[in-house]
């Protein structure tokens, strides 16, 4: 039997996400939702494959994150939940910005 992690999204993620989706035609902006959900099933079976999250002169997070064509998901892992906190643009400099730091 597979280890299955429940999933949340959190609300700033759903704002991350609606945000993504409003610059794309209706055609790709599904194909993205599809290919993001397979994303999250993945996040949910094995959690801890994806990248650490470093912050400062290498320090290691607790935060993981996944690519998802020109976004990155992050998320956090606790006991057998995981939090998805954010979505961002890879051209975002994300470890700078203040919603990273909130976490912190």
């Amino acid at each position: 039997m597979v280890l299955m992690f429940k999933l949340n999204v959190s609300n700033k993620a759903d704002r991350d996400l609606i945000k993504a989706v409003g610059y794309l035609s209706d055609r790709n902006s599904q194909r993205f939702l599809e290919e993001l959900f397979l994303k999250y099933d993945d996040i949910k079976l094995m959690p801890r494959l994806y990248q650490r999250v470093f912050y400062e002169e290498k320090t290691k997070t607790d935060y993981r994150r996944i690519v998802h064509r020109k976004h990155i998901i992050i998320y956090k892992i606790h006991n057998n939940q995981i939090t998805i906190l954010r979505i961002v643009s890879e051209k975002e400099d994300y470890l700078k910005s203040q919603f990273f730091k909130s976490f912190l």
